[in-house]
């Protein structure tokens, strides 16, 4: 998994929109899977929908550069 071969590099949460209603609307999620990335609190990346292994890896990759 893209996070994992990060070794604490990154975390990941993992938020049901259907409990946390709330957070849903505060980040606009509005489909699923949304991935948000965030830096102090900031987003500083984000996309909607399924990607396979090579592409999350290139996202974190992206992030930490």
């Amino acid at each position: 998994m893209a996070i994992a071969k990060q070794k604490g590099r990154v975390a990941m949460a993992k938020v049901d929109i259907d409990e946390h209603t709330d957070l849903a609307i505060e980040y606009g999620v509005s489909a699923v899977p949304t991935v948000i990335a965030m830096r102090g609190g900031d987003i500083i990346d984000q996309f909607v929908g399924i990607k396979d292994e090579d592409q999350l890896d290139s996202f974190v990759q992206k992030l930490i550069g």
